[in-house]
């Protein structure tokens, strides 16, 4: 049984993803700390970076946005630009923005300044032949459609449903545009409940929450909705609290004894593998491959409880057999194929460093 579970306290909401008793997914926003990944902005061009193809855009916050464009585009210091915003404010740096509008649905993502049909890589055969036929048919003229995997089996009047869902929301979006001035928000996709439930909302799920508030917006939307009241904490109760607890932890335990180290910075995130007090039986590199196998598993799994995007390097132990290398990258090959956002596993250094890279956000 697929499970979402849903907890406001403190002015904090957190949201727990169950599949088969195993934790697929963990969300949490502050009430106080609201993120800027998907917002839609009308921004004002400050300066550029002519060397860069690149421009910095006020959008009334304190740090200016960057935003990279082709050769092909032109804009002057003063004006005004839509945009949204794709990587969200680290440290001193500012946040990222595209000129590529898309606005999620449940079933497609509408590329509204994109002419583009594309289809989630986890349908694969005959179906995703069917979807891609289907989504070039109700493409709207001029805009571009990605089928999310929750699509797979869906037929044209379904699909239809939600493609017009999301050109409604754009025309609110043109017409908040065109009224007012730069800067200005005019579209927030920063509702950790709304996108929860966009996502991970499949028939059959139980949805349990321990907040009346949330209880009572979520009742609208299907029987499946229960108000928790048991007498444990809701996470504790449902034996996901460890899990949470680990996502804010910097260095996580291997079975084996070894641990990770994860880092984040602006640039990237950096995770080194250590093998602790673990030295294995007689054959070290067998060791070495066993620690790594786990370390591979565990960081692919924080990887996505955390949604961690952007450039990740893992530092793995060295390892002096070339066949054990084709193994761990095999491994991470397999296991990342999993990720429900798009992974990609770039390739490993003659230093041992492996790269990845990761697409994140809840949209």
């Amino acid at each position: 049984m697929k499970r979402i579970i849903i907890s406001h306290k403190c002015g904090e909401t957190c949201a727990v993803v169950l599949e088969a008793g195993e934790v697929k997914a963990i969300r949490i926003a502050r009430d106080d700390e609201p993120r800027l990944i998907g917002n839609i902005y009308k921004g004002r061009v400050k300066n550029f970076l002519p060397g860069m193809q690149a421009a910095f855009v006020d959008i009334g916050r304190d740090k200016n946005v960057f935003l990279q464009f082709n050769s092909r585009q032109k804009f002057s210091v003063g004006q005004s630009i839509l945009i949204q915003i794709e990587k969200d404010e680290v440290g001193s740096k500012g946040a990222r923005a595209t000129l590529n509008i898309s606005l999620a649905g449940r079933l497609m993502i509408f590329l509204p300044t994109l002419n583009y049909v594309g289809v989630s890589n986890k349908i694969r055969g005959v179906e995703r032949e069917r979807l891609h036929a289907l989504a070039k048919k109700i493409r709207p003229t001029d805009s571009g459609l990605i089928v999310r995997t929750a699509a797979e089996g869906c037929d044209e009047d379904i699909l239809l449903e939600d493609v017009a869902k999301l050109q409604t929301l754009w025309a609110k979006i043109s017409e908040r545009n065109a009224k007012r001035k730069p800067p200005a928000l005019l579209y927030s996709d920063n509702d950790l409940i709304e996108k929860i439930i966009r996502d991970e909302l499949t028939p059959g799920t139980e949805v349990i929450v321990d907040n009346v508030k949330i209880y009572r917006r979520l009742s609208k939307i299907g029987d499946n909705i229960k108000m928790y009241d048991g007498s444990e904490k809701i996470f504790e109760a449902f034996g996901v609290a460890e899990e949470i607890s680990k996502i804010n932890q910097r260095e996580l335990s291997l079975p084996s004894g070894g641990r990770i180290v994860i880092d984040k910075t602006e640039a990237l995130t950096a995770i080194d593998v250590n093998t602790g007090k673990f030295i294995g039986g007689t054959n070290f590199d067998e060791t070495i491959l066993r620690t790594n196998l786990e370390a591979a598993e565990l960081i692919l799994k924080q990887l996505r409880l955390r949604d961690l995007g952007g450039i990740i390097i893992v530092d793995f132990i060295d390892m002096a057999v070339d066949s054990h290398k084709k193994i761990l990258m095999d491994f991470l090959r397999e296991k990342s194929a999993l990720d429900r956002n798009k992974t990609k596993i770039i390739d490993m250094t003659p230093l041992g460093l492996v790269e990845i890279t990761r697409h994140s956000s809840y949209r």
